[in-house]
């Protein structure tokens, strides 16, 4: 109202400075007109002026037009300022709301609404509700984004910590599984959890062993199996899928779980499997719903604990293989050396042998000495005989005089005797031993000397004989030859025992070099100088050296000279009689044949067999790949 009051004063007070204006500016053209002379001259000026010049009476209604040209002139301000006015007015109410939604927006109040009187459309409310929006949509995706940052490293920081408990992996599988499971619990803040691996019967047949167990932050020791394929361990174990429960019954666990007698709220099943072999299931139990993020955490750490539960497999494998070997290399060592006694005494008995073959000869030239001599015709007729052949023979003189020596003869060696004759009536002479039948029947041998007497004519007239009993002679070459028969038998025998011991060892190298030829883990075997005698596959990969590069090769060629001088445990290694640091598991940098350096974990297992000592390497590869 008061505004208004101003604008009709406003009014008035410019119509009347219009009125003055249009009066005073009058009043000047007619005195200006009355100052001309001529009108001045006339009694009645104003009349004449009005007369002669009648468009004056136009001049007095300036006053008249002033007014309402001051009324118009301020009709129109004052419309223009009401415009002004309202147009001020609406744009500080647009100011106000848009700090009243910078205030919202740099207190975090975007729920506050944007005030906007109804039918009312402006850019500036329409782009500000818009930007509400966009920043409630952009704070809550920012929220969103900020929960799964929370989310990305707590599962980075959970990998992280579980890989250093890897590390430490030993070859105690209850010990590793209890460590694990330990952590997990702890981490995922369940309550319950166990460990079921996978093991054989002396049948072969599968089943579930429990090899840890955790309720309510207490470790718990359960004797338990499971048959393969009974319950939900089985049934993940043979679908090789995560099972995921919410809805359990209160007696669920009692029937078809392993953890006890708690009823947890859900209960989470994974398997510990790589791409090739399943070793087990991990079960966990919490009265809360396990997230999504926190399922695939236990997902992620099960292929890494299935990867270290195959490499600590592989390594107590790799060590009773390697123990087995030592042994069997120890045993084949007592066995030559046995065998090696063995021929020396076989050695010592053939010297013995031949020992008694020269008395045995030095007998038989003394016998000679003392020899059975007869004389007989050409037909065989005997004409003398001698002491030593009636002795021989078991004769008198009167006994044999007179008859064929063919009676001395047994009838199988008859054709032979008709053949010396032969050759004796041809002036041949014999010489060889004979075997005779005595006046009892019984057999002698005589090592002959068959002479034919000739004379002047070159006739044969009879034939004279030299002739000494061999039979002790051949009884003991027979004994003898007997027992070289049994003795090339025994040798025969122990040189085929030691070709099939050679075989045993060499098929149990073959298999073990094979075996660790399959490692996952990279081994390496150097001799007592340090030359590498065995480098598998895993350690090529590791490495990036082809097996024929490195064989032969000292073992100083795969670390740095850095780390083979600061570095003990490696100065030890690559040092030829240095004492090696044995059944410890260290962690030392290599590196590998592109210059890069990888950190690994070395284990070291010796053996000696006889003179010989070789040094067997067992690396890790440590690097967890995190995202």
């Amino acid at each position: 109202m008061m505004i208004k009051n101003k604008y009709k004063v406003l009014m008035r007070k410019h119509a009347l400075q219009g009125v003055l204006s249009g009066a005073v500016i009058a009043a000047l053209i007619v005195l200006i007109s009355l100052d001309s002379s001529h009108i001045q001259s006339h009694n009645n000026a104003l009349g004449i002026l009005f007369t002669e010049f009648p468009g004056l009476w136009l001049v007095l209604l300036l006053p008249v037009l002033g007014g309402f040209g001051g009324y118009y002139f301020s009709r129109k301000l004052i419309s223009v300022v009401q415009n002004r006015d309202k147009k001020i007015k609406k744009e500080a109410g647009l100011t106000r709301l848009a700090l009243s939604f910078i205030n919202n927006v740099l207190n975090n109040n975007l729920d506050e609404p944007i005030e906007q009187k109804e039918g009312e459309d402006n850019d500036l409310t329409n782009g500000l509700v818009d930007l509400r929006e966009h920043l409630i949509k952009s704070k809550s995706e920012e929220q969103m984004r900020r929960i799964e940052d929370q989310q990305r490293n707590w599962v980075t920081q959970g990998l992280a910590q579980f890989g250093e408990i890897l590390r430490k992996s030993n070859d105690n599988i209850e010990e590793l599984s209890y460590n694990i499971l330990r952590y997990l619990v702890n981490y995922v803040k369940v309550n319950q959890g166990g460990v079921f691996l996978v093991n054989e019967s002396k049948s072969r047949e599968k089943f579930f062993e429990m090899t840890s167990c955790i309720a309510y932050d207490r470790r718990k020791y359960a004797d338990k199996t499971i048959k393969w394929g009974e319950g939900l361990i089985g049934r993940c174990a043979l679908e090789k899928e995560t099972i995921f429960i919410t809805d359990v019954p209160d007696n669920y666990i009692n029937i078809t779980s392993g953890l006890g007698d708690s009823n947890p709220g859900t209960i989470l099943l994974v398997p510990l499997k790589t791409t090739e072999q399943l070793f087990g299931v991990i079960e966990l139990a919490s009265f809360r719903v396990l997230q999504k993020f926190e399922i695939e955490f236990v997902e992620r750490t099960a292929e890494s604990i299935a990867s270290t539960i195959s490499t600590v497999k592989n390594n107590i494998q790799t060590n009773k293989l390697l123990r087995e070997t030592q042994i069997q290399a120890e045993k084949m060592a007592q066995q030559e050396e046995e065998l090696r006694q063995n021929l020396e005494e076989m050695r010592a008995t053939q010297e013995e042998s031949d020992r008694r073959e020269i008395e045995r000869k030095g007998i038989l030239e003394a016998i000679d000495t003392a020899a059975i001599s007869t004389e007989f015709d050409i037909d065989g007729t005997l004409l003398s005989v001698n002491e030593n052949f009636l002795n021989a023979f078991r004769y008198k003189a009167e006994e044999v005089e007179g008859h064929n020596i063919r009676i001395f003869f047994f009838k199988d060696d008859a054709d032979s005797l008709s053949q010396i004759l032969s050759d004796l009536n041809k002036g041949q002479t014999f010489k060889g031993r004979v075997c005779r039948r005595t006046k009892t029947g019984e057999k002698i041998y005589l090592f002959s000397t068959y002479s034919p007497v000739i004379d002047h004519n070159g006739d044969v007239i009879k034939i004279l004989t030299l002739e000494n009993d061999v039979t002790d002679q051949v009884k003991m070459e027979e004994a003898l030859k007997n027992s070289k028969e049994e003795l090339g038998m025994l040798l025969e025998e122990a040189r085929n025992e030691v070709k099939e011991q050679f075989k045993e060892v060499e098929i149990i190298k073959v298999r073990n070099e094979l075996t660790l030829e399959g490692a996952l883990d990279a081994i390496i075997t150097i001799d007592k100088h340090g030359t590498v005698e065995f480098f598998n596959a895993a350690a090529e990969k590791l490495w990036g050296y082809g097996r024929s590069e490195v064989l032969g090769q000292n073992i100083v060629i795969l670390f740095s000279d850095e780390t083979a001088q600061n570095i003990p445990f490696v100065t030890k290694l690559v040092t030829s009689g240095e004492p090696k640091v044995i059944g410890e598991r260290r962690e030392i940098p290599i590196k590998n044949k592109f210059g890069e350096e990888v950190s690994v974990l070395f284990l070291l297992s010796e053996a000696h067999v006889g003179d010989a000592h070789s040094v067997t390497a067992f690396i890790q590869n440590i690097e967890v790949e995190l995202f």
